[in-house]
C-alpha cells in the first residue's frame, strides 16, 4: 500500500495518477449499486475519486473533458448497454481498463464481451473481488502500454535503420560463419545491394553465396582467410576488394564487420562502402607522387650534370689560366730589375693567385668531386677523411668488396646521401665517431651511417623543415629503394640505404 495514496503498489505507476487518488468512471443507473461499488473501493483499501454516469452522452463527454484510470460498468441500463459503453470507451483510443459488473449475465455474453475488449467481468454478489480485478487490469494495461511504447520503439528503430540503410553510399549485411558451413553465407543485405551491384536484396536471400560473387576471386579469397580463421568475439574485421568488372569498370569494396557468437556460428554484423572514388583519387594521387618523382629525379640529374660540367670548366679553364697566370708572375719576379716596390706587389699577386687556385679547387670538388670517376667506394672513403679533417670527428669507413660497379646516377645518390648526413651529424649530433659501412651483395647495396652522439627524437624526424632527410627518401625513392633514420636519446643516430644495383650503362655495354 502506498502511504501517500493509499493505492497499492502493485497497481501501476502512481505517477500517472491524481494527488487524491484512482479516478473511477462508473456507468450506473442505480445510486444504490454505485455505492455499493463506492464500498467494495473503500473497503478494498483504495484511495479514489469516482463519478457516476447513467447516459452514453455523459459518458462521452466525461471521456473527452476529464481523464480516468478505470472504468466500471453495468451490464443492462435504460436505453443501453455494457457492449455500447465498451464500443464508445475504444472508440475514444484510450487504453483505459473496463470492467463489468452484473446482476446476471450469462457466460456468453461475458466471453463476447471480453473478446470486444473488456479487462474483466463480475458479478454483483461477489463485489469483494472488485479490487482485485482493477489491480490486474490495471496491470494489464500498463503491460500493454508498456508493450506498445516497446513496439513503437522498435518501429521507430526499424524505420531510421532503414533510412540509414537507403541512404549511405554502400550496404549494411549480415554475415554468417562457422564450424559447420564450408564457406561463409550472407542472408541479409540492404536496398542498397541496388545500387552497388544492380542485384536486388531479394536475390542474396534466394542465394546466400551471392554476395561473394560480386567480387574478384584473388580478393573473395584474401576475405575467406579472415573470415575462416580463428575468430573471437567482437574480432573487427576489415577488407577491400575489387567488384567484378560485369559491376562497373575500376569499382571498390571496403567492408567493415564486427563478429559475434550465436550458438556454433559467428554472426558478422558490417557495412560494404563503395570506395571506388577514394581509389580513384589514391591512384591519381599515386600517379602523381611517381610522376614528381621522375620530375626530381630528373632535375637532380641534370643538375649532378650542371655541377659536373661547371666543376670541369673551373678545374680546366680557371685552373689552366690561374696557374698560367702564376708562372707569368714569377717569370716578371725574376725578369724585371730588382726593385723592393715591384717585388712586394709581385709577391701579392702570387699569394692572391695561390688562394684563388685553391678556391676554384674547392669550389670543384663541392660541385662534383672528381674521385667520384674512380668509384664509389674510393670517393665515400675520401669523403670521410676529409670530412674528419675539417670536423676533428674520428670516422671509421669498412666496405665488403674491393671494387663496385653502380650507375653513375647511383653513385652520385648515395655519395649526396652519406654527404647530407655529414652535414647533420656536424649540425645537430654533437658525435666524437662516425662509422661508415657499405654492405654489397648480388642484388643491392646498403649503406649504413652510424654516430655516437645524442640520438634523433621521432619528432624531428617529422619536423616540416627535416629537409635533409626528405632529400634522402627522394633521392631513394627514385631508384625503388628505401631509408630508415633510427636512434634513442643518447644513444646516437642511425641512417640506413639500400637501394638495387644498376651498372652504368657505359659500363654494361663495354662488357
Amino acid at each position: 500500500m502506498d502511504k501517500h495514496t493509499g493505492i497499492p503498489s502493485s497497481l501501476l505507476d502512481l505517477s500517472r495518477f491524481s494527488d487524491d487518488g484512482l479516478r473511477v468512471l462508473v456507468v450506473e443507473d442505480n445510486d444504490s449499486d454505485y455505492e455499493l461499488i463506492c464500498y467494495r473501493l473503500k473497503q478494498g483499501g483504495l484511495k479514489y475519486v469516482s463519478a457516476r454516469v447513467d447516459r452514453l452522452e455523459d459518458l462521452k463527454h466525461r471521456l473527452s473533458h476529464e481523464e480516468w484510470q478505470v472504468v466500471i460498468s453495468d451490464h443492462n441500463l435504460p436505453g443501453f448497454g455494457s457492449e455500447e459503453a465498451l464500443k464508445m470507451v475504444r472508440d475514444t483510443g484510450l487504453d483505459i481498463p473496463f470492467i463489468i459488473v452484473s446482476g446476471s449475465i450469462g457466460e456468453h455474453v461475458a466471453v463476447e464481451a471480453m473478446r470486444a475488449g473488456a479487462d474483466d467481468y463480475l458479478m454483483k454478489d461477489k463485489m469483494a473481488r472488485l479490487v482485485p480485478a482493477i489491480e490486474r487490469s490495471l496491470k494489464a494495461a500498463n503491460e500493454r502500454r508498456n508493450l506498445a511504447a516497446a513496439e513503437m520503439a522498435q518501429r521507430e528503430s526499424e524505420r531510421r535503420f532503414s533510412a540509414i540503410a537507403e541512404n549511405i553510399p554502400g550496404v549494411i549485411f549480415q554475415m554468417i560463419t562457422g564450424a559447420d558451413l564450408l564457406r561463409p553465407q550472407v542472408p541479409f543485405v540492404s536496398e542498397g545491394a541496388l545500387r552497388l551491384f544492380g542485384l536486388p536484396p531479394r536475390h542474396f536471400l534466394e542465394n546466400p553465396h551471392l554476395f561473394f560473387e560480386q567480387f574478384e576471386e584473388e580478393d573473395t579469397a584474401l576475405l575467406f582467410e579472415d573470415l575462416l580463421g580463428r575468430v573471437t568475439e567482437g574480432q573487427h574485421l576489415i577488407w577491400e576488394g575489387r567488384l567484378k568488372p560485369g559491376r562497373g569498370e575500376n569499382r571498390w569494396g571496403y567492408i567493415n564487420a564486427v563478429a559475434r557468437r550465436q550458438g556454433r556460428d559467428w554472426t558478422w554484423d558490417g557495412v560494404l562502402l563503395d570506395i571506388s572514388d577514394r581509389k580513384q583519387a589514391e591512384a591519381k594521387l599515386l600517379k602523381a607522387q611517381a610522376d614528381l618523382r621522375q620530375v626530381t629525379h630528373e632535375f637532380e640529374k641534370r643538375r649532378e650534370e650542371e655541377r659536373g660540367a661547371i666543376a670541369r670548366e673551373i678545374h680546366d679553364d680557371m685552373g689552366g689560366s690561374l696557374t698560367k697566370l702564376k708562372a707569368d708572375v714569377a717569370w716578371l719576379n725574376k725578369s724585371l730589375p730588382a726593385s723592393p716596390a715591384v717585388e712586394e706587389r709581385l709577391d701579392d699577386m702570387l699569394t692572391l693567385i695561390e688562394h684563388l687556385l685553391a678556391s676554384s679547387q674547392r669550389i670543384a670538388k663541392a660541385l662534383r668531386p672528381g674521385i667520384l670517376d674512380y668509384g664509389l667506394i674510393p670517393a665515400l672513403d675520401w669523403q670521410l677523411k676529409d670530412f674528419e679533417k675539417r670536423s676533428q670527428i674520428n670516422t671509421r669507413f669498412a666496405c665488403n668488396v674491393e671494387e663496385l660497379n653502380l650507375s653513375g646516377e647511383q653513385n652520385t645518390a648515395l655519395f649526396r646521401i652519406l654527404q647530407e648526413a655529414l652535414t647533420n651529424i656536424v649540425k645537430h649530433a654533437q658525435a666524437s665517431l662516425v662509422a661508415v659501412e657499405l654492405f654489397v651483395t648480388d642484388d643491392e647495396v646498403s649503406l649504413e651511417i652510424r654516430d655516437d652522439g645524442k640520438g634523433i627524437e621521432n619528432t624531428d624526424k617529422l619536423k616540416d623543415t627535416s629537409f635533409g632527410l626528405r632529400g634522402m627518401q627522394e633521392r631513394v625513392a627514385a631508384f625503388e629503394g628505401w631509408v630508415d633514420v633510427s636512434g634513442a636519446p643518447g644513444q646516437g643516430t642511425t641512417v640506413m640505404v639500400s637501394l638495387p644495383r644498376t651498372q652504368d650503362r657505359d659500363e654494361t655495354a663495354h662488357d
